[in-house]
C-alpha cells in the first residue's frame, strides 16, 4: 500500500494562489507593492540610524583618545572644549539623519505614486478604453434596431398594442443611445490634451440648445426661453459646451412637470470678470439629502423616482457637466427648493481671468435653506 509523503503542497499551493492574484488583480498588486516600499523604507531607515548610531560612537571615542592624548602629552585642555566636541558630533549625526531620512521619504513617496499604484492607473485606464470600445459597437446595432422598428411603424395595419410596442421601443433606444453618448463624451471631451478652446459666442451655443429642445418643450407643455445678449463670449470649447447646456436644458425638461404652465429660461450676463449663464426651471426641484449627489454618475432623487419625472434620463448628464465645467475653470451654483424649481448657475472667467472651480450647492427644503460649498481642486 503506498504511504502518503508529507510534502509543502499547501505552501505551494498558497504561494501559486497570492502570485495568479498578484497578476491578475491590480488592487492586490498595488497593495502588495506600498507594502513592499514601506518595508524597504522601514529598513533603510533602521539601516540610517544603525549607522549613525556607529557614527556617533566612533566619532564620541575618536574625541576621547584625542583628549587624553593632549593629557599624556603635558597639555591642558579643558573640560569645555571636549563637551562643545561631544555636541558637535551630536548636531552632525542628528542633521545626516533628518536630511538622509528627507531623501528617503520623498524618494519612497515619489516611488509609491509612480509604481505603487501604476497596476490600479492601469486598471483604470483599461476599464475606461473598454467602456468606450463597447460603447463604440453598440451604436451600430442600436441604429440598425431604431430604423428597423421605424420602418415597421410605418406600416398602417398595425394594431394599436404593436404600434404602441414599437413606440415604447423607441424611447428605450433613445435613452440606450443617450448613455453611450454620455459615456463617450467622458472619453472624448475630457481626455487631457484634447480640448481645444476658443472664443465662443454663448447667443450661437445657447441658441442651438434652444431649438433642437423647442419640441420637446412643447410636446410637454412647457415654456422654453432664453435670454442671451449678443456681445458674450467665453474662453472654451464650443462641442463641450453644447454639451454642458444641453443636459442642463434637457434635465430642466425632463425634471418639469408637464402641461402645468411650467417654465424653464436660459439666462446669461456677465459681471466685472465673470460670464454667468443660468438654467431656470420650475420643477419639482432637490431635496436636501439629494442635493450633496447630484453630480454622482447615475445618481436620481427619490423625489423623481416617486413621481416617476425624469425616468428618460440617463443620470449621467451632470456628471459630465461638472468635469467639463471644472476643464473650464468654471464655478456651478445651485438653488433649489421642493415643488418650486431648480436654478442652476454656471460661470466662467473672462479670458484674462483663471479661478479654481468651486461648487455652491443651495437647497431649500421645507422652508428652510441649505447651502453647502465645496472647493474644486
Amino acid at each position: 500500500m503506498p504511504t502518503k509523503t508529507r510534502s509543502s503542497k499547501p505552501s505551494v499551493g498558497l504561494a501559486t494562489a497570492l502570485t495568479d492574484k498578484y497578476r491578475e488583480n491590480p488592487f492586490f498588486r498595488s497593495t502588495v507593492n506600498v507594502i513592499a516600499l514601506q518595508t524597504a523604507l522601514v529598513v533603510l531607515t533602521i539601516t540610517v540610524f544603525a549607522f549613525a548610531i556607529v557614527y556617533q560612537q566612533r566619532e564620541t571615542v575618536h574625541a576621547l583618545r584625542m583628549h587624553i592624548q593632549e593629557v599624556v602629552t603635558g597639555m591642558t585642555p579643558s573640560s569645555d572644549t571636549l563637551a562643545q566636541s561631544f555636541q558637535t558630533i551630536q548636531y552632525q549625526t542628528l542633521g545626516t539623519v533628518f536630511g538622509v531620512l528627507f531623501i528617503l521619504t520623498v524618494f519612497f513617496g515619489f516611488l509609491a505614486t509612480r509604481y505603487a499604484l501604476l497596476p490600479t492607473r492601469d486598471s483604470l485606464e483599461y476599464q475606461k478604453r473598454f467602456i468606450g470600445n463597447i460603447a463604440h459597437e453598440l451604436r451600430t446595432p442600436l441604429a440598425i434596431m431604431r430604423t428597423n422598428t421605424e420602418v415597421a411603424l410605418m406600416d398602417s395595419a398595425l394594431s394599436d398594442y404593436s404600434r404602441n410596442t414599437f413606440s415604447t421601443t423607441i424611447e428605450e433606444l433613445d435613452r440606450i443611445s443617450e448613455t453611450i453618448n454620455n459615456l463617450l463624451s467622458f472619453d472624448r471631451l475630457l481626455q487631457p490634451g484634447r480640448i481645444k478652446t476658443e472664443s465662443v459666442k454663448l447667443l450661437e451655443v445657447l441658441g442651438s440648445v434652444i431649438l433642437r429642445h423647442k419640441e420637446l418643450a412643447d410636446t410637454r407643455g412647457i415654456e422654453l426661453t432664453a435670454e442671451v445678449p449678443e456681445t458674450l463670449t467665453v474662453t472654451g470649447n464650443s462641442v463641450a459646451l453644447g454639451q454642458v447646456f444641453t443636459n442642463l436644458v434637457k434635465n430642466a425638461l425632463n425634471y418639469t412637470p408637464q402641461h402645468d404652465s411650467r417654465s424653464v429660461t436660459v439666462r446669461a450676463m456677465e459681471t466685472e470678470d465673470r460670464v454667468s449663464i443660468s438654467v431656470i426651471d420650475t420643477g419639482i426641484g432637490i431635496a436636501q439629502k439629494d442635493l450633496y449627489h447630484v453630480f454622482e454618475p447615475f445618481f436620481r432623487g427619490d423625489t423623481s423616482r416617486t413621481r416617476g419625472i425624469g425616468s428618460g434620463t440617463s443620470g449621467l448628464g451632470l456628471a459630465i457637466v461638472n468635469d467639463i465645467v471644472r476643464a473650464h475653470s468654471g464655478t456651478i451654483i445651485i438653488r433649489s427648493a421642493l415643488n418650486r424649481g431648480t436654478t442652476i448657475e454656471i460661470s466662467f472667467p473672462k479670458p484674462e481671468i483663471t479661478e479654481s472651480t468651486e461648487e455652491i450647492l443651495l437647497s431649500e427644503d421645507d422652508g428652510e435653506l441649505h447651502e453647502v460649498s465645496v472647493v474644486k481642486s
